[in-house]
């Protein structure tokens, strides 16, 4: 049976930045991939000179994975999706009003108030100020009802907390992490990347092959075990049983899928597995993205306002993703935490916003790509579990030498910046925990 110092299961951002770090610490590492085509959700599709990415994506540029990319020496390039834009906003009555992306502008707005414009400036001219860590057990819900009481203030308020977090139901996500979310995303801001985000995925496995980190794609992993010769809390060797046939391990790192995957294949050996598991609480979304041959000619970001709905315009922002003189824009309706919607009525809605922002792009798009009820995040921070703080991992309680990686572990970040700033941990405590059980009778800590 192969042995290696370390195995990450899962070819995502989370599996594919966990690899690199620990192979340059001088671990052996061995990545395995159910499927032939890396990435995960960070994949991206060509079409009819269109690439399609797995709906709306942006990178922050302040964000924890921007700098684990750096660290791993990714060279990544974007554009701005808000240089030079006017923002709107889509009303209840299908109504689209401009917002204001500025201060001037936002003096100069018809659709809000003097008391909205009031308690939106104070809200937004001041949020770089604001301490997120001491809000963890706050909802962001209750964090915006206690400063702005104004109506229209709090639904602006909303929408952008909602686009930064992909969360619309405010009440269910701790304010510490929609707060930092926001003062990214009104800070550095974000960058639509060029060639989509398969250049992160093709950087990452550039960066791991050249770590020496053996990528096998096509094998699925059914289990994993501790060794029948390893006692409790030993620095013995794990067994990941693939469809290519067992392997051996000193440390695992479970990076695919969310934690009811990392749950079903550890089965018995970490039981807190099942714990997180039944209490993650997924963020999803359903999603549409066109490629037309011309130039959008209509408003280029729109902002459901009280409705979670959203659209942007990603090519010609970012290089190569929509052929010369093409463009590529991409609609999101977010789902509140365990609302069931039928597919059928998110197209709907989708197919809606898009006719009363462009009508007759049906007769003009080369290409439509839908995707239902896709998972954004395995998981929330959640203000009754303490926030970011309080997501699992990297480390497996009761599980030596067993890490979790993903856009639901560990205390920093959301979406991506989760998914690298975990993976970048576990790669840490794994080659440590590896390099120490290669040592004569060394044993784990428990």
């Amino acid at each position: 049976m192969e042995h290696d110092d370390v195995v990450v299961v899962g070819g995502g951002i989370a599996g594919l930045v966990a690899a690199t770090p620990a192979a340059r610490a001088g671990a052996t590492v061995r990545l395995l991939d159910a499927r032939r085509a890396p990435g995960g959700r960070a994949r991206s599709h060509g079409e009819r000179g269109f690439l399609f990415n797995e709906g709306p994506h942006a990178l922050y540029r302040g964000g924890e994975a921007q700098a684990v990319f750096d660290r791993l020496g990714l060279d990544l390039s974007g554009g701005d999706p808000n240089k030079g834009v006017v923002a709107h906003g889509l009303l209840a009555d299908d109504r689209l009003v401009p917002l204001p992306g500025a201060p001037v502008a936002l003096l100069r707005s018809r659709w809000l108030g003097v008391r909205a414009k009031v308690a939106i400036g104070r809200l937004l001219g001041g949020i770089t100020r604001v301490d997120p860590a001491p809000l963890a057990g706050v909802s962001m819900a209750s964090w915006l009802d206690d400063r702005i009481t104004d109506r229209d203030a709090r639904v602006l308020a909303g929408t952008i907390s909602r686009v930064a977090t992909y969360v619309c139901d405010a009440e269910s996500v701790s304010a510490d992490a929609a707060v930092t979310q926001l003062q990214r995303a009104l800070g550095t801001g974000v960058r639509y990347l060029d060639g989509g985000w398969a250049s992160i995925v093709d950087g990452l496995l550039d960066a791991a092959r050249a770590a020496g980190v053996n990528i096998e794609l096509g094998t699925s992993v059914e289990a994993v075990a501790t060794s029948p010769t390893s006692a409790p809390g030993d620095a013995g060797r794990w067994t990941v049983s693939t469809s290519a046939g067992p392997r051996s391990a000193s440390t695992v790192v479970l990076a695919a899928g969310g934690p009811a995957l990392a749950a079903s294949i550890a089965g018995d050996a970490a039981p807190v597995l099942h714990q997180w598991s039944e209490a993650a609480v997924p963020i999803t979304v359903s999603h549409l993205d066109v490629g037309l041959p011309g130039r959008w000619p209509a408003a280029p970001v729109v902002f459901g306002l009280g409705r979670p709905l959203y659209l942007s315009v990603h090519g010609p922002v970012a290089a190569g993703l929509a052929p010369a003189g093409g463009s590529l824009v991409s609609v999101m309706r977010n789902h509140r935490a365990g609302e069931t919607t039928d597919h059928a009525d998110d197209r709907a809605e989708l197919d809606g916003l898009l006719d009363t922002v462009r009508p007759g792009w049906r007769d003009d798009a080369s290409v439509i790509r839908f995707g239902a009820r896709r998972v954004v995040a395995h998981d929330r921070p959640m203000p009754s579990r303490g926030g970011l703080a309080g997501r699992p991992g990297p480390e497996v309680p009761g599980a030596p030498g067993l890490y979790v990686a993903g856009d639901w572990v560990g205390p920093r970040g959301l979406l991506a910046d989760a998914a690298a700033s975990s993976g970048e941990a576990a790669a840490a405590r794994a080659a440590d925990a590896a390099a120490a059980a290669a040592r004569p009778g060394a044993r784990m800590a428990p």
